[in-house]
């Protein structure tokens, strides 16, 4: 049977670190329209829901192709509400009111703009093959997580993280000999629906996916990088596509 998949685009209006992130500008286009076209885009991708709390969001969503069926309650659109609340809200509502119940969920942050259709769609195969719950795309740490500190009363500081390497103090040691660390860089998240009924969203068996899709907006800096990119987002589905 055809697995049903849905991507997921969070959209709130509150943001402090970057007042109306996901609107902004980029070439005449709102940051979030990025994510729609490269959804709608996606011929494996069933549906494209936006979850958002502000009217005016759902407007111009509307207007790029998505579908806002639902205003996201405010007690789950604050800045520390949690990611997997907003997909348990979208999950209930489709089943609800469409009955309908996706098997993969595809979480697109409109933060991250820049993608590829081969890469997720690379994704989905290795989700459907392999036995994970999720997949997250990741890229390598440009210093070791072992030269990373937590700053304690008094500017005492520990290690961030314990010491499983051979070496005694591995902080001291030549970066070459530790292990490659990577970071979550947001551009693509994909996991199987069950497991929100565990409340969670990324499970025990989570599958890493090696990109260079580090491209992450929330904050001024970020923004005035990215509009360095004006070739890339002129030729837009040129980029995705290839």
């Amino acid at each position: 049977m055809k697995k049903k998949i849905l991507a997921i685009i969070p959209c709130r209006s509150g943001s402090k670190s970057l007042k109306n992130k996901n609107i902004l500008k980029i070439f005449n286009k709102p940051l979030v329209y990025y994510s729609i076209f490269f959804a709608k885009k996606c011929k494996f991708i069933d549906r494209v829901i936006v979850s958002t709390d502000s009217k005016k969001y759902k407007k111009i969503c509307e207007k790029y192709g998505a579908e806002v069926p639902f205003l996201r309650p405010k007690r789950i659109s604050k800045d520390n509400s949690l990611d997997v609340d907003c997909f348990k809200h979208a999950i209930s509502w489709l089943k609800v009111n469409y009955n309908y119940k996706p098997d993969i969920i595809i979480h697109l942050r409109p933060t991250s703009p820049l993608r590829k259709i081969k890469t997720l769609k690379k994704m989905i195969y290795k989700i459907k093959k392999k036995k994970i719950d999720s997949i997250k795309s990741i890229s390598p740490l440009r210093k070791s997580i072992y030269k990373t500190w937590f700053l304690k009363k008094d500017n005492i500081i520990s290690p961030a993280v314990s010491n499983d390497t051979k070496f005694i103090e591995p902080y001291n040691a030549p970066r070459q000999k530790l292990k490659t660390s990577y970071f979550e860089n947001g551009a693509y998240n994909v996991f199987k629906s069950n497991l929100l009924k565990k409340n969670k969203i990324s499970g025990k068996k989570i599958y890493g996916y090696i990109t260079n899709d580090d491209n992450d907006i929330d904050s001024v800096n970020d923004f005035i990088e990215i509009k360095k990119k004006e070739k890339i987002f002129k030729n837009f589905k040129k980029y995705i596509e290839n």
